[in-house]
């Protein structure tokens, strides 16, 4: 590692080194690293000068990689992935008491939230941290202890337990309701429809809604969270697709109400997914117990069986 360090110098060379060799641009390099541009390119030169070859030809504002370059950036990319696989892999001086707990939006505020003093007051002395995002790429190397997640429960390397199955139905607010006469399925093609941006059930699509014979171009307005189409749907923004089990209590409360439209069903469900190196913990073991209760509550209250 001695003479590694007189080869290289600083290792914030290679950091710069392997920012301005993905951005392709000093001055982009220089903005994410939070340093000047011509900090970046004197520790690139430095760095040269220390390898004894050119890594970088300038074309204007954008630079490009020579082969040396190209071979020197195969390596420390390498280099770098594996030190961040490390990382995440390491073991941590987790306090016991302390349990994340990834979930997305719409079953965080209408599902966890209204029941988590419930869980505060059983288990004053386990911290939760509620991580509340959808699916989204950046998360995906994260580790958590518990992942609320939406599925047919295929994660091998996991313990999953089934929470919520999948039953949706076609919603709207009262006053959108009085404004547009909805009898049936034919009818979902003349009114706004709030659909979800990305989903993985084919419930989700409105397109497996509307008869095949529909002739007009549905009028569809995505949203990116779910929390979102419900919101728009009690706004009267339109006709949304229901999760049951997150719309029981709009509908209580007058917000939302069913169309005369047959509710259907799927295999994929939400699971609870355990983290195997959390599994164990008396903690995570309290708050797995907790989450599988409150998932039989909750399917007991809607439909009177578990």
């Amino acid at each position: 590692m001695r003479d590694l360090r007189r080869q290289l110098g600083s290792l914030d060379n290679l950091v710069a080194f392997e920012t301005a060799a993905r951005l392709s641009n000093f001055s982009a390099a220089a903005r994410e690293l939070h340093i000047s541009q011509p900090a970046i390119s004197r520790r690139i030169r430095q760095l040269e000068l220390a390898l004894s070859a050119d890594l970088f030809t300038r074309h204007g504002t954008n630079v490009a990689l020579t082969a040396a370059g190209s071979q020197f950036y195969n390596c420390t990319l390498d280099a770098f992935r594996t030190i961040q696989q490390t990382i995440a892999n390491l073991p941590r001086n987790t306090v016991d008491g302390d349990v994340s707990l990834r979930v997305n939006v719409a079953a965080a505020a209408l599902w966890l939230m209204p029941a988590m003093g419930d869980f505060y007051n059983a288990f004053p002395n386990i911290r939760i941290h509620l991580v509340c995002i959808d699916e989204l790429p950046e998360f995906e190397q994260r580790r958590f202890d518990l992942e609320v997640k939406f599925g047919l429960g295929e994660w091998p390397h996991a313990k999953c337990y089934a929470l919520l199955d999948e039953r949706v139905m076609p919603v709207a607010s009262p006053a959108f309701l009085r404004q547009h006469r909805i009898e049936g399925p034919d009818d979902l093609a003349s009114v706004p429809l709030i659909q979800l941006q990305h989903y993985t059930s084919p419930l989700m699509d409105w397109r497996t809604w509307l008869p095949t014979s529909t002739i007009t171009t549905p009028q569809i307005r995505r949203f990116t969270t779910y929390a979102m189409v419900l919101e728009a749907a009690v706004c009267g923004h339109g006709v949304a697709l229901g999760w049951d089990y997150y719309v029981r209590d709009s509908i209580k409360r007058g917000e939302l109400q069913p169309l005369p439209i047959p509710r259907r069903s799927s295999d994929y469900q939400e699971y609870l997914v355990v983290n195997p190196q959390s599994a164990g913990r008396e903690s995570v073991d309290k708050t797995v117990e907790w989450l599988l209760d409150l998932a039989r509550q909750t399917r007991l209250s809607v439909n009177g069986a578990v």
